[in-house]
């Protein structure tokens, strides 16, 4: 174990023993060092690490504090990223940095089933829960048969309910997929982070009600704000016989 990560065990071990909680301030880090021997190099890359992992969050000139618990999204439930924010507890708000028609082109092609140049819906936002910015969601959608789908206002309006209340389409069943990547510049500069900062990668599509591709879409989610979990189960064998 590297001197960082036994620092950040002994910082986690300090907010458990102290009870601090979300928004409680640490002591600084002259006072840190000093309890635990270490130079603060050492530490402020402990500090750094626990950062990533949403632990912490530093604000400048005014030290470093515990920060809000992260969004636990269960791969194995239907929610939508949407829903798990507010399922938590979280204020989930969008900014839309592109909205509009586009003529369908080769890739999205492969990946909506839909002819070439037929109109797709191409969206951008940037989701921030409690107002920190913490994943874009780049989508495409199958726009035929639905006229004005690019008119609303997809900061505040949902995509699906604008899908089921005006064009009869639901969103109904889908696949999707998590790697980890990292920040290119343009993905840094919308969520305000270092170039090269750790990332989920989400990729996934979604049917409509009919089986159809409907939705595809890339999500850049940052592991500081978000969670992904699932749930384990024994494996039962066909003569019942319990296995991990």
């Amino acid at each position: 174990m590297s001197s960082r990560d036994e620092i950040a065990e002994l910082i986690q071990s300090f907010i458990i023993d102290k009870g601090l909680g979300p928004g409680d301030r640490l002591p600084s880090e002259r006072e840190l060092c000093e309890i635990w021997g270490v130079n603060r190099m050492t530490l402020r890359n402990a500090i750094k690490r626990l950062e990533e992992l949403g632990v912490l969050e530093s604000k400048v000139g005014l030290g470093t504090f515990v920060a809000k618990p992260r969004i636990v999204r269960n791969l194995q439930d239907t929610l939508s990223f949407s829903d798990a924010v507010r399922a938590a507890g979280g204020k989930l708000t969008r900014h839309v940095v592109y909205s509009g028609l586009v003529e369908a082109d080769k890739f999205a092609m492969k990946h909506l089933h839909v002819m070439l140049a037929s109109p797709v819906l191409a969206l951008i936002r940037v989701a921030s829960i409690d107002g920190e910015k913490a994943a874009i969601e780049n989508v495409l959608v199958n726009a035929r048969g639905c006229d004005g789908i690019e008119r609303h206002d997809y900061s505040v309006e949902s995509l699906y309910g604008v899908l089921q209340d005006d064009y009869g389409i639901i969103a109904d069943h889908g696949s999707e997929k998590i790697d980890v990547t990292s920040l290119d510049e343009d993905e840094a500069g919308l969520l305000g982070c270092p170039v090269g900062a750790p990332a989920f990668f989400q990729e996934g599509l979604m049917l409509n009600q009919n089986g159809d591709p409907l939705e595809y879409f890339t999500n850049v989610i940052m592991p500081r704000h978000v969670i992904l979990g699932t749930e384990l189960r024994p494996f039962v064998s066909e003569d019942g016989t319990r296995d991990v």
